[in-house]
């Protein structure tokens, strides 16, 4: 008497069971297709930060910057002083530096270098711009100058 292996007796029942469903007509499903080599993922282009970038950024962040851009906000109001756009608008109001602190870092947290833009016209006046867009108050231009 000789023992069959448990692979051996599962090749003999596939293929009994195989016979079986051939005398009944059924006919087996073409085999899978191979599995398809999938693409290879791009890898997004990420442009290295800079020191000066770092910078930027961390002086964004200073509690003194946030307390003097609250300050400019609420003396000229969140109105773009180029184009007059509001937040009623749709526009995001920006603190645009009239002189930049790349060139004048002494002037970064004065209130008399700021000025409030719309994103738009700050980013078209970009950091090579000096023009200040601030009116001149007539009201408290004729009290000061009578």
């Amino acid at each position: 008497m000789t023992t069959k292996s448990y692979k051996q007796r599962k090749q003999e029942k596939a293929e009994k069971n195989r016979l079986k469903a051939l005398a009944w007509g059924w006919v087996p499903p073409a085999a899978p297709a191979p599995p398809v080599a999938a693409k290879p993922k791009k890898r997004k282009y990420r442009k290295p930060v800079t020191v000066h970038q770092n910078a930027k950024d961390s002086f964004l962040r200073t509690f003194e910057w946030r307390k003097v851009r609250m300050q400019a906000l609420k003396k000229y109001g969140a109105k773009c002083m180029c184009c007059g756009a509001t937040p009623a608008t749709g526009a995001v109001m920006n603190v645009d530096h009239i002189k930049p602190r790349k060139l004048w870092p002494s002037l970064a947290l004065d209130i008399n270098n700021l000025q409030i833009l719309c994103h738009d016209c700050n980013h078209g006046k970009g950091n090579w711009d000096m023009t200040d867009w601030r009116e001149v108050n007539p009201i408290a231009f004729c009290k000061q100058n009578p």
